[in-house]
């Protein structure tokens, strides 16, 4: 065993003490490398809105929202859990009722759990009908907009989900 003296007299990189001293620098390299590499490999995606980009700043386009509002549109939409049913009955000063719908349910924290289902009228009603391939999980905003995709009726849900029913109508946009 070494005494003091003869740690006093060995060079500076084989001191005890250093590498206690670098073992939090060594750490702090390798955490913060390890998450740089995974913001830049990975993607947000979670932003489903229709924002665009103007200078600095990102803008909200309101003119589906807009189109929604003006045509008085309304979604009266009816969701088993179990089963997997979807149904919307579609409101509005339609011309013609679209043949099908486009229903996204989006995830607020990840763009992998999002789905989309196609809802298809039912013989000329505006009625729509559709299925889902498995259970909702979780918080999600909801989407209903047409194929043209020229307005959007647009809600936020939460659990529990056994027998949803709501009413999404279009508000004046901001």
């Amino acid at each position: 065993m070494k005494t003091i003296e003869q740690y006093a007299n060995d060079p500076w990189y084989k001191q005890p003490w250093l590498l206690f001293a670098m073992i939090p620098l060594v750490a702090t390299v390798i955490a913060g490398t390890t998450f740089l590499v995974v913001s830049i490999v990975s993607s947000d995606g979670i932003v489903k809105d229709d924002y665009y980009r103007m200078a600095r700043g990102y803008y909200s386009d309101p003119t589906k929202v807009q189109f929604a509002y003006d045509k008085k549109i309304a979604a009266n939409i009816a969701y088993d859990n179990l089963t997997g049913d979807l149904s919307v009955k579609l409101s509005g000063d339609f011309q013609q009722f679209p043949a099908t719908l486009n229903f996204s349910f989006v995830s607020p924290t990840h763009q992998k759990y999002d789905f989309n289902v196609v809802l298809r009228q039912v013989a000329g009603q505006p009625v729509y009908l559709g299925s889902l391939n498995s259970a909702i999980q979780g918080k999600r905003y909801i989407m209903v907009s047409p194929p043209e995709n020229n307005w959007r009726l647009s809600s936020q849900i939460n659990p529990p989900y056994d027998r949803l029913t709501l009413l999404l109508k279009a508000e004046k946009p901001q």
